[in-house]
């Protein structure tokens, strides 16, 4: 299989400052969020926001509001100047809808930061394939209130600072190694999703993070083998896991996937899937980091720059990672 490379410099959005505006819509699953607290949040940050229309509506079936209304919403916020980040309300399902009725042409010549996660990461892999433009992979605006602080606190700090370090600990890490690369990724389901189309995430050289909500062993593993056929694991430099919540009550499809676990419960459904993950990835010689507190539980998503290049250092159960100017 040809291996695609790019050859451009990613482009970082401007840092905030207080006086910024930010745009704040919902161009998935309809949901709410907690007002009073994310606009003292923002408020705090010295932040000013405009409230999209995918907000304000009333919602339409399971989505924020129709595909024409969503699109039409993110399109104002990328060609607005004055906006200078995008906060997105929740995932869910709908952004592959809208995605390739998108003009970027305004967007490319005056970037912003676009925050979000789960089913923003078409997003995030579109624009890192298609325009080399950093985005955040952090907490939407439904979680805000249920965030713990440092997950809040890791979104500002990347959002307005040149350079960040951040230290982790109580993890498990493999084939340890300090290595710098580019970060890319998101959630699973989505990546594999992309693959042969024009968001297809490009892996070459560089950190992949993964994490995932619901999906049980067998679905992952199914996943994963797609990535690896289609060349994603090729020169990777490491692989870094956040969490992945996987279902355990009337669910057999997680059964007979590890030999040390072939009925995993609630108290051993996670050691499974590491040692899943451990034999598949048998064959690559590149770090593997689990246990990072990123993902879909409520209290635990640190904020990642995609896009932007960073340094990891590790320990058996630390990994400290450093982005420089």
């Amino acid at each position: 299989m040809a291996t695609f490379v790019q050859t451009y410099f990613m482009k970082r959005p401007a840092h905030l400052k207080k006086g910024d505006t930010v745009y704040l819509l919902n161009i998935a699953r309809k949901g709410v969020y907690n007002t009073e607290f994310v606009t003292r949040t923002f408020d705090d940050w010295g932040l000013r926001t405009i409230v999209g229309e995918t907000i304000s509506d009333g919602g339409f079936c399971q989505f924020s509001a129709s595909s024409e209304v969503r699109l039409r919403d993110l399109q104002n916020a990328l060609d607005d100047d004055r906006i200078k980040a995008i906060f997105f309300l929740r995932g869910g399902y709908g952004t592959v809808q809208i995605l390739d009725k998108l003009n970027f042409s305004r967007f490319t010549d005056h970037p912003k930061w676009l925050v979000g996660f789960s089913d923003i990461t078409y997003l995030h892999a579109h624009i890192n394939r298609n325009f080399g433009i950093e985005t955040l992979h952090g907490t939407m605006l439904f979680g805000f209130q249920t965030a713990s602080p440092a997950d809040l606190r890791s979104m500002r700090k990347l959002l307005f600072e040149p350079t960040s370090e951040f230290t982790f600990g109580g993890l498990e890490n493999h084939k340890i190694a300090d290595v710098k690369g580019e970060i890319v990724g998101g959630n699973l389901s989505i990546l594999h999703t992309v693959i042969g189309t024009r968001s297809d995430l490009e892996t070459y050289g560089k950190i992949l993070f993964i994490e995932d909500t619901y999906e049980n062993l067998m679905s992952i593993e199914r996943m994963l083998y797609a990535m690896k056929r289609s060349g994603k694991f090729d020169k990777l430099k490491a692989l870094l896991v956040g969490d992945f919540i996987i279902p355990i009550k009337d669910n057999e499809t997680s059964n007979c996937m590890v030999a040390e676990f072939p009925e995993p419960d609630e108290h051993t459904i996670e050691k499974a899937f590491r040692i899943m993950l451990l034999n598949f990835f048998a064959e690559y010689d590149f770090p593997i980091v689990f246990g990072l507190p990123i993902g879909h539980r409520p209290d635990r998503n640190i904020a990642l720059n995609f896009g932007r290049t960073a340094n990891l250092a590790m320990t058996d159960m630390e990994l400290t990672l450093e982005y420089k100017i």
